[in-house]
């Protein structure tokens, strides 16, 4: 079997959900969006695209949770898209507030999510207040806190954006990133004024391929 063209359905289903309202197609533009954004991420291509899709896929669930339309269905998509979500923690922070609202609207135990909640709000709390310091790390890995800050979060896709391009007939094989997190930063600090430390930088005894 080949591979699904998400991208193309997805497309379709907003053509068609512009002039009809279906909750089954909002359901499959939510399974789309995911599907999209996983090939995204698989291929080491147009992650930029991944933000967009997870504020289209909101807009959904949302309309889904507002009219208690296959809620499990809805927090299962959202906790998906939340994980293929990187570089955005306030628009993470939304889809978990959502996934919360409908874990509780069901009856579901959540306190996994509250703890994340937490976390995530104080982060972005102490980048907001400049205190980068007092950002909890929350991965296995070290990664920049500037990561966490507003201005981050608003440019990072442009400049993801332009990676791409600049990379765009390099292999995506071993040692590529490196070659990805090089240019990364090039761009950040030439273009957006960010001086950025790649997870390479963070991480020194970590050997990355």
């Amino acid at each position: 079997m080949g591979k699904v063209d998400y991208k193309a359905e997805l497309n379709t289903l907003r053509q068609r959900l512009a002039t009809e309202s279906s909750a089954e197609l909002m359901q499959r533009a939510m399974e789309c969006c995911v599907g999209v954004a996983e090939q995204n991420l698989a291929e080491q291509r147009c992650s930029w695209e991944n933000a967009a899709l997870a504020r289209e896929l909101l807009v959904y669930a949302r309309q889904l949770f507002a009219d208690k339309i296959s809620l499990s269905f809805v927090e299962q998509a959202i906790d998906e898209m939340a994980d293929l979500l990187y570089a955005h923690p306030r628009l993470k922070l939304e889809l978990m507030l959502l996934r919360l609202d409908i874990l509780l609207s069901i009856g579901e135990v959540h306190d996994e999510l509250d703890s994340e909640i937490a976390l995530y709000k104080s982060n972005i709390e102490a980048a907001d207040s400049d205190r980068l310091g007092d950002i909890k790390q929350t991965k296995m890995l070290k990664y920049d806190p500037i990561e966490w800050t507003a201005r981050w979060e608003e440019v990072i896709d442009e400049a993801e954006k332009i990676v791409d391009s600049r990379l765009e007939d390099m292999p995506r094989g071993m040692g590529f990133c490196h070659a990805y997190w090089h240019e990364k930063s090039a761009v950040l600090s030439e273009q957006f004024g960010i001086e950025w430390r790649s997870p390479a930088r963070m991480n020194p005894r970590v050997l990355f391929d």
